[in-house]
C-alpha cells in the first residue's frame, strides 16, 4: 500500500518536553528536508503529481518533517523571486496560491508529516523584508546583493531597524501573520491554528544581526513583540526563529531569550561562509569544512541546552556536489563524495546530541525530489530563483545522500524503543 492511500494522521500538537520535542506523549525527532517551493508546487496549475512523488520518496527514507515557505511578496517583475508570491501587495493575496499552501498541507497529514511555516525571508528570494520595506519607503529601489553586495543587508534590516518605517513594516507584516495562523483549509476545513500537521510558525528565514545603535535591544524587540503575537492568535503551535546562529553566542541568545520562543534554530553553511571551497578535493580542504561545523553544532547545541534552556533544531545545512571533476558540480551527475561524507558527519553528531537530549533533529537543504535544472521553467529544484539551479538541491536519484537519513531515523527510534 501506498503511503498516500494509509492516510495516517497526526493525533496532536508537537510539544516541548525538556530540551526535546514530544508528539503524542513520546519523543519526536526531527528527520526533515527543505521545501520551500511547496505552496507553488500545490497550486492546481503547479505540479501536483510530483509533489506527490516527492512526498513518496521522503516518507520511504524516513523523513517525518518539512520546512516549506508561508509567505511570500510580490510585486510581478522583480527579479530573483519565486512567482506567483501568495501576497502582491499589503493585504492583497492570490487565492491560487494560498490554496496550494492548503493543498500541499493536507497531504502531508496523509504521509504523518509535519510542515515548519516560515512567516518571511530576510533574503530577496521570496520578496522578504527588502519588499516590506520598499512597500513603505519607494524612494529607492531595492539593492539585491547580486548587484549591491552588503547594501541589501542594511536595507532588508530597516525592516526592525529604521524607526521612520518599522511600525508600519511591522504593521504589514503581523497583519500577514494573522491572516495565515487565521486561514481556513480550502481542502479540509482546518483552521490553521488548530492543525496538527503544523509543527511550527518561524518568524523569518535567517533574521540577521542589525549594526545599529542599541541593536541587541532593537532586534530582540522585533522577535519578542512578534513571538508574542503568534502565541496570543494560536496557545497550539512552537514558534521559532529560523536564524543561523552564525553570529555568535550573543546573538543567539539576544534572538532566542524571549520566553515566546520555545526552541532555538542553527543553520550551518561552509561553502557560503567561507570554510568550503567545492571545487578542491584536497583532504584539508573537506576536514576544514567538517571541523569548523562538528565545532558550531556543538556550540550552538551548548548556548541552547545550558545558557537557554531550550530545544534546538539544526534548520539547515548543505554542500555541493563534486566540483572537481569533468562534471560541472551544478549537474545532477556529478558525483556527491563530499557531501555524502559530510552529510553523514551531520547525522553522527546530531545522533550524539539527540543522546542527551541536546538536539531536536536536522533538516537538509534543499529537496529537488524528480525535478532537474533543465526542466522547464520555472523548474522549482531545491535552489532559489537568485542561486545556480543545481548548487546544493538534492534528488530522487540520489540514494546514497537520502540513505544517510533512512538510517538515522532507524538509529534514533531504535533508541527509544
Amino acid at each position: 500500500m501506498s503511503f498516500s492511500t494509509q492516510a495516517a494522521r497526526p493525533k496532536s500538537f508537537v510539544k516541548i518536553d525538556g530540551t526535546r520535542f514530544a508528539k503524542d506523549n513520546k519523543p519526536y525527532y526531527i528527520i526533515g528536508a527543505n521545501y520551500w517551493q511547496a505552496m507553488n508546487l500545490g497550486m492546481e496549475n503547479g505540479n501536483r503529481s510530483r509533489v506527490l512523488k516527492d512526498l513518496e520518496t521522503l516518507k520511504e527514507n524516513g523523513f517525518n518533517c518539512l520546512r516549506i515557505m508561508a509567505a511570500s511578496e510580490g510585486p510581478l517583475g522583480e527579479p530573483y523571486r519565486m512567482y506567483p508570491a501568495l501576497m502582491n501587495a499589503p493585504g492583497e493575496y492570490d487565492e491560487n496560491v494560498f490554496q496550494g499552501l492548503d493543498w500541499f498541507l493536507d497531504q502531508l497529514k496523509n504521509y504523518d508529516m509535519t510542515a515548519i511555516m516560515t512567516l518571511s525571508n530576510f533574503w530577496h528570494w521570496s520578496g522578504g523584508f527588502a519588499q516590506y520595506v520598499h512597500w513603505v519607503d519607494d524612494s529607492r529601489p531595492i539593492p539585491y546583493p547580486e548587484t549591491n553586495g552588503d547594501a541589501f543587508d542594511a536595507y532588508s534590516a530597516r525592516f526592525y531597524t529604521d524607526s521612520s518605517i518599522k511600525d508600519t513594516c511591522q504593521k504589514y507584516y503581523l497583519n500577514h501573520v494573522k491572516t495565515v495562523i487565521n486561514r481556513k483549509n480550502s481542502v479540509n476545513g482546518i483552521v490553521y491554528k488548530n492543525d496538527t500537521t503544523i509543527l511550527a510558525w518561524e518568524l523569518a528565514n535567517e533574521p540577521q544581526a542589525a549594526y545599529v545603535q542599541n541593536a541587541h535591544e532593537v532586534v530582540f524587540h522585533w522577535f519578542d513583540e512578534t513571538a508574542k503575537f503568534i502565541k496570543s492568535l494560536d496557545e497550539n503551535h512552537l514558534v521559532t526563529t529560523g536564524t543561523e546562529g552564525k553570529h555568535g553566542k550573543d546573538w543567539f541568545i539576544t534572538m532566542h531569550k524571549s520566553d515566546y520562543i520555545d526552541f532555538t534554530s542553527a543553520h550551518v553553511w561552509v561553502e557560503n561562509w567561507g570554510y568550503y571551497k567545492s571545487n578542491d578535493p584536497s583532504p584539508e580542504n573537506y576536514q576544514r569544512a567538517a571541523n569548523f561545523m562538528l565545532g558550531f553544532l556543538q556550540d550552538t547545541s551548548d548556548w541552547s541546552i545550558n545558557i537557554l534552556k531550550k530545544p534546538i533544531l539544526l534548520g539547515e545545512f548543505g554542500m555541493a556536489r563534486d566540483g572537481w571533476t569533468e562534471i560541472s558540480k551544478y549537474d545532477p551527475k556529478a558525483p556527491v563524495t563530499n557531501r555524502n561524507k559530510y552529510f553523514t558527519e551531520i547525522a553522527n553528531k546530531i545522533l550524539e546530541l539527540e543522546k542527551k537530549n541536546a538536539s531536536t533533529g536536522l533538516m537538509f537543504w534543499a529537496f529537488a525530489g524528480v525535478a532537474r535544472p533543465d526542466d522547464e521553467k520555472p523548474s522549482w529544484v531545491g535552489d532559489p530563483p537568485h542561486e545556480v539551479p543545481g548548487w546544493y538541491s538534492v534528488y530522487d536519484s540520489d540514494i546514497e545522500t537520502l540513505r544517510i537519513f533512512l538510517d538515522h531515523s532507524k538509529q534514533i527510534n531504535n533508541e527509544e524503543e
